[in-house]
């Protein structure tokens, strides 16, 4: 691990996004996950924190006062090529496809507005121990799905917004 103290010099560090993975948990007890196909790319949510304003007239040295406020978490976007037909990305209710059970395609959960458990599985941690993977977990809703411009000289994707439910900070390194 690196050495951060003030003025120490130390190689850096970085993992790549390549192998990483969206799974979706199928509700089933001990519950098992099925990874959604043809993922481009995962950008989670911000992580914030309200600000709270306290000034008042008599305020000290004419400045605001602030307290930190409840924290909150923003949609996971993901964005991937849209495969309509696919059973982890449909609107297949009453059949298992890919996998998958039925309800569980990011179409059918945004429609029913089911609550499910996500993760989010990336490789290479800690680097050069591409066999290691750090597993993000997060319970959340599909709160969007739109597929993506249909062109003459193109593919056609999705974006999907998955928000988290509750806090997940915790499960974070």
């Amino acid at each position: 691990m690196a050495d951060a103290t003030t003025d120490q010099f130390y190689a850096g560090e970085a993992i790549h996004g390549y192998g990483a993975q969206l799974l979706v948990g199928q509700g089933d007890s001990p519950e098992s996950f099925v990874a959604v196909a043809d993922v481009v790319s995962i950008t989670p949510g911000d992580m914030t924190t309200a600000v709270i304003d306290k000034t008042h007239l008599r305020s000290p040295e004419a400045h605001r006062e602030k307290l930190a406020g409840i924290r909150d978490s923003g949609p996971f976007t993901v964005r991937l090529n849209w495969r309509p037909k696919h059973g982890t990305q449909s609107n297949a209710t009453n059949t298992t496809a890919d996998g998958v059970a039925a309800g569980y395609g990011l179409i059918a959960l945004w429609r029913n507005r089911t609550e499910a458990n996500f993760q989010i599985k990336l490789n290479d941690i800690p680097a050069g121990s591409p066999d290691e993977q750090l597993v993000w977990p997060f319970r959340g809703v599909v709160t969007k799905f739109q597929p993506g411009e249909i062109g003459v000289d193109s593919k056609i994707d999705a974006t999907v917004e998955i928000t988290p439910l509750q806090d997940f900070s915790a499960d974070l390194p």
